[in-house]
């Protein structure tokens, strides 16, 4: 999963103007929204079911923010080794997500992204607003 500054229409932000944005602050504005998903995506997994030894939502994380030209995002994603299986966590997850035979799909991830959009814009938003309030 990827969370990008673009999706971010509510600040209409031109290309020039985020240009001006430091790094540190984008960096800021990612975390931000990931600490949102991560929590929702784990919530969202347990509503589902699917925390029968917790390995595979516990291991549900963000990466690092990557910050580069016009492009700015964190993967949020399962990270590991699976306590249970001995597959990855993103295999795991994968199968959760999507099904495979005899395994109902239990979409967890995309209701967790889906339901939080807005709130994790709102947190992206209020680090860019404490940056622009601490211009003046």
């Amino acid at each position: 999963m990827r969370l990008e500054v673009g999706g971010l229409e509510d600040m209409l932000m031109s290309m020039q103007q985020m240009a001006r944005v430091p790094t540190t602050v984008i960096d800021g504005m990612l975390n931000a929204e990931a600490d949102v998903i991560v929590e929702a995506q784990k919530e969202s997994g347990r509503r589902h079911g699917l925390h029968k030894t917790g390995s595979m939502l516990n291991s549900i994380k963000k990466g690092k923010a990557k910050v580069g030209g016009t492009n700015a995002y964190i993967d949020v994603r399962p990270t590991g080794r699976n306590a249970e299986s001995g597959s990855l966590n993103t295999e795991v997850a994968f199968v959760k997500e999507y099904g495979a035979r005899g395994v109902p799909a239990a979409p967890f991830i995309q209701e967790a992204n889906e339901k939080k959009a807005d709130e994790a814009a709102e947190k992206a938003a209020d680090v860019y607003d404490g940056w622009l309030d601490s211009l003046y």
